[in-house]
């Protein structure tokens, strides 16, 4: 006698296609589960190397700001001591300025004119006080001064005429400046400077 299957084969295959279905929809979400845990994994990793690198970047950026903080300090100190020196250079080409000065004043000095006092005012021009037989006496001083290799420049600032019994003096004051020759030389012989 002939098989007949009364069982419904098309509710099996259709019970065996959703079970398939379902077996294939969990391995997807497995598969996107490990995904995204593998993906979260490695941008955690990266996040940390990245924070690690900014520490170290941040350390370098320390060093980098000390390192600069001591350069300025350096720096500072440098143009201290290069001042230091210049005021040393200028010193000591001056050394000799008073020297010449006094031999200069020795030797500008006419016969009949006498110095009372000598002095330096503040813009650093040099202040004679004296005494003479005449104003032409003074007169002959001033061009004397202006003739000097040292001294510059001779202004009159005051000349009074005084008597004293039968004598008749002129007291005056002259105000000059000394020839700095070592900037002279420093700079060619064309410029002439003078003491400050």
């Amino acid at each position: 006698m002939p098989r007949i299957n009364l069982l419904p084969h098309r509710e099996l295959e259709r019970q065996a296609r959703q079970e398939r279905f379902n077996r294939i929809l969990a391995g997807i979400f497995m598969l996107s589960i490990l995904l995204v845990a593998l993906i979260d994994i490695q941008v955690h990793h990266l996040v940390s190397d990245q924070r690690s690198r900014n520490r170290y970047l941040a350390s370098e950026i320390q060093k980098v700001t000390e390192e600069i903080g001591r350069v300025n300090e350096l720096r500072t100190l440098r143009t201290r001591l290069l001042d230091r020196i210049r005021v040393i250079e200028r010193l000591q080409a001056r050394r000799s300025l008073p020297a010449h000065l006094f031999d200069q004043l020795t030797q500008t000095i006419p016969a009949g004119v006498y110095l009372t006092d000598l002095s330096e005012n503040a813009k650093g021009a040099i202040v004679l006080k004296g005494i003479a037989q005449s104003p032409a006496k003074v007169s002959n001083y001033m061009r004397r001064i202006a003739a000097s290799p040292w001294l510059a420049d001779p202004q009159l600032n005051i000349v009074r005429t005084h008597s004293v019994g039968p004598l008749r003096r002129s007291i005056f004051i002259v105000q000059t400046e000394i020839v700095d020759k070592s900037a002279h030389t420093a700079h060619g012989p064309s410029s002439r400077s003078r003491r400050p």
